[in-house]
């Protein structure tokens, strides 16, 4: 049983004027956690944040659009707090929507237009100028001409290239694990995708889950059908090879123990592409305060191993599940 809510502060970030979280859309959504190491663990995964972007830019700015998914929170979270009409003005970001067209066709359904943007965004590691060079940052358009690979940056890409087709969606935060999913909009269900892996998950009934439903039974990984598998494309650590069964079964138990762990702090984001203006796109080479990423990194890592985080989170050779399977 979760302990009664705090008496919210004054609202901030973002949401509708009566949203009943107001107080906590943004930066103060962790104290919405119950278990009070996940609550230090949102603290610290903001450190991280903090210590290598700073004080502005989009992937600090997209944070005051969050709101934490807890048994209080999930109703409003599934109703009223991404509207579902869209707001896209068209030719107002037309390398996007010529992009999104070179390779989404047009006559799709919903979950197909869904999946297909999720493979786009799922290859855009092989596009562009990506080198061995570390470095992140810049608009949405900027992203695709670099080829950019982290889940963050994906995350973003995918919410703009779905709202320009049509379909709400929605950025979602794993912050203990350090992972970022989306949520997109499709026949009246919220369906929970990982561009970045280029994965997503479904019922028996081949019906799409939300982050929601996943929370509330993270074995449904353990019966996604090969049909989802297929689509899936490894970052690592064992291999990249997509038909590896090590690897397959480490992503399948990542997403059951870890970003969905009744511990994790799941986030729900709205970030809207034609809400732009508001953010700054800069770009980093080197941490905006080494030490202060250092530390929360440190920290984080001791707050994973008192939270129960399994073992092989921290040493993938320690792995040595199945692959499971539909």
């Amino acid at each position: 049983m979760n302990p009664p809510l705090p008496t919210p502060p004054p609202r901030g970030g973002e949401g509708s004027p009566d949203c009943p979280f107001g107080g906590y859309v943004g930066r103060r959504h962790g104290e919405l956690a119950a278990h009070p190491l996940t609550r230090r663990g949102v603290e610290l995964w903001l450190e991280r944040l903090l210590g290598w972007y700073g004080e502005t830019g989009v992937d600090i700015e997209i944070v005051d659009g969050q709101l934490l998914l807890t048994d209080e929170t999930a109703d409003y979270i599934y109703t009223d707090f991404t509207g579902l009409e869209s707001r896209y003005v068209p030719g107002s970001r037309p390398f996007l929507e010529r992009h999104l067209a070179r390779h989404v066709p047009g006559d799709l359904d919903a979950c197909e237009t869904a999946l297909a943007i999720m493979r786009l965004c799922r290859d855009n590691r092989d596009m562009g100028i990506r080198g061995a060079a570390a470095f992140d940052g810049g608009t949405e358009e900027e992203l695709i001409k670099r080829g950019a690979s982290m889940c963050n940056e994906l995350s973003r890409l995918f919410c703009c290239l779905a709202q320009i087709a049509g379909l709400a969606a929605r950025y979602v935060g794993h912050h203990i694990s350090g992972h970022a999913t989306q949520e997109v909009s499709v026949d009246g269900r919220w369906w929970w995708m990982d561009a970045q892996k280029g994965a997503y998950a479904v019922d028996e009934d081949d019906r799409p889950l939300s982050a929601r439903d996943l929370r509330r039974d993270p074995t449904a990984f353990e019966r996604q059908p090969l049909a989802m598998w297929d689509q899936w494309h490894p970052t690592g650590p064992f291999t990249t090879d997509p038909a590896d069964e090590t690897q397959r079964a480490f992503y399948m138990a990542r997403c059951r123990d870890c970003y969905f762990r009744a511990e994790e702090a799941v986030a729900i984001g709205n970030y809207f592409v034609w809400g732009h203006d508001r953010y700054t796109y800069p770009w980093h080479v080197v941490a905006a305060d080494e030490a202060r990423l250092k530390r929360a990194r440190r920290d984080e890592a001791l707050n994973r191993k008192a939270l129960g985080w399994p073992d092989w989170y921290h040493n993938h050779l320690l792995f040595d599940e199945p692959f499971k399977h539909g």
